[in-house]
């Protein structure tokens, strides 16, 4: 337990000016780093626009398809926490996280093109099932890497560069394959896929050096054992927090939880609702997803530079109050003039909220369990994406229509915002107040 004198936090705070005077984003450093998210955005986002029309061919029943479609959020609810907290105990000559996406990636990269030229359903099948494992296995190691290279106060601004990274991964993968798969058919648009994972990895593994601490001179990997071995231990460690760190960290996990199942939802049916609701061609509902891509590459950066002077609450706070402004009136005023502007802005304001929620939960670990940190935003998000599709599947089977996923998303929205005013924990400051202990100490 740390003590809350007003001389510490004066000592704090000093040691917080002092840090922000001479430390400065490295934005080379930072877009090397995103190239694992590029990576990863550009395969998630072929994964979904063409597996299903893959499984589709073999004639297979839709509930079928959206049962393979889902073992990818499974694997993400349960393996990728599993190998984030893995990852914060590795020790290599090339670091704890890198190591997992060098020889991981490759093996990914491979499945997607098998998915892509087999001829049969099995084959596919397996095929999907290993890529599935096997990018849930590397993805949470990734995207803890920026925490553990960039100081407390500039992770927000460099998760927007990620984010920024992320995004244009996915709109170059998508528009790519679909040029791709009009002129060569399916197995090219999987192998463009694969080609992007195998290159942005290397540009990762090549400009990416981790922390010395990390690294083991040795040629021989070293894992610490311990008792998260066991599953639950693994998927829910104990957390070093005082009182008001758990409440504020329980409170993170459920915004993070609500406003996943909002989003979620909206990226899974927003095709169905342009096509069956508005009555627009699949490719018009397609151009219209690539507006909201588009959105979160404009204020990717933005949203960072945003949370730097505002707060990463506040910044957040303001993107969910946009969102629900927005989204609430979309039932009754949808039309085919205005769902590109709305893709767009919604690209926009759900930026502000997504770019800043990882720092904003790693904040609470410091910098040795940036690993547990985001395997438990991966838990929450991963948690959101399972239910998220099953519960407005339901609800849009009752309705008939698709236009409610607005409502549906603002509802959440709200969860997520009413949570918001009790969490006291998560900004900039709140990890290097915790170091003036440790100094005094010394």
């Amino acid at each position: 337990m740390f003590s809350n004198t007003v001389g510490e936090k004066s000592r704090g705070l000093g040691l917080t000016a002092a840090h922000s005077t001479r430390v400065r984003l490295n934005p080379g450093k930072t877009f090397a780093i995103g190239f694992g998210m590029f990576a990863i955005s550009a395969a998630w986002a072929l994964y979904n626009a063409y597996v299903p029309l893959k499984l589709k061919d073999f004639a297979l029943p839709t509930i079928l398809i959206g049962l393979i479609m889902a073992i990818d959020n499974i694997c993400a609810l349960t393996i990728q926490p599993l190998f984030g907290i893995l990852s914060d105990s590795v020790r290599t000559r090339w670091g704890r996280r890198l190591p997992f996406a060098m020889f991981l990636a490759p093996i990914c990269a491979v499945a997607l093109c098998v998915v892509g030229i087999s001829k049969g359903v099995a084959v596919t099948v397996l095929s999907v099932v290993v890529y599935a494992v096997l990018m849930s296995m590397w993805r949470a190691p990734i995207v803890a890497l920026m925490p553990d290279v960039t100081p407390s106060s500039l992770r927000s601004k460099a998760n927007g560069i990620i984010n920024l990274m992320g995004s244009i991964g996915a709109v170059i993968a998508l528009v790519g394959g679909s040029m791709l798969l009009k002129r060569y058919g399916m197995s090219a648009a999987f192998a463009s896929g694969a080609i992007i994972i195998v290159i942005a990895i290397v540009a990762l593994i090549t400009m990416v050096r981790e922390p010395k601490e990390y690294c083991r001179e040795s040629v021989h990997a070293a894992v610490r054992v311990r008792p998260w071995i066991r599953f639950k231990e693994a998927v829910m460690p104990k957390l070093n927090l005082n009182v008001a760190e758990r409440r504020s960290f329980m409170l993170i996990m459920l915004t993070i939880f609500s406003y996943t199942i909002g989003i979620n939802a909206l990226e899974t049916y927003f095709t169905l609702y342009a096509t069956h609701d508005l009555r627009m061609r699949a490719s018009a509902a397609t151009g219209a997803l690539a507006c909201y891509a588009a959105g979160s590459i404009v204020f990717a950066v933005i949203a960072g530079i945003i949370a730097t002077h505002l707060g990463r609450k506040r910044t957040m706070s303001i993107g969910l109050i946009l969102a629900i402004l927005a989204f609430l009136p979309m039932p009754w005023i949808g039309n085919r003039n205005i769902v590109i502007p709305a893709a767009l802005l919604f690209g926009m304001v759900l930026t502000l909220v997504l770019v800043n929620a990882l720092p904003w939960i790693a904040e609470l670990g410091g910098r040795a369990h940036t690993g547990t940190m985001t395997a438990y935003y991966y838990l929450a998000t991963s948690a959101g994406a399972v239910i998220s599709p099953v519960m407005f599947g339901a609800i849009q089977q009752w309705t008939g229509e698709y236009r409610w996923i607005f409502t549906y998303a603002a509802v959440f929205f709200i969860a997520a915002l009413v949570c918001m005013p009790f969490i006291q924990h998560g900004e900039v400051h709140d990890e290097v107040q915790t170091m003036v202990p440790t100094r005094q100490a010394a």
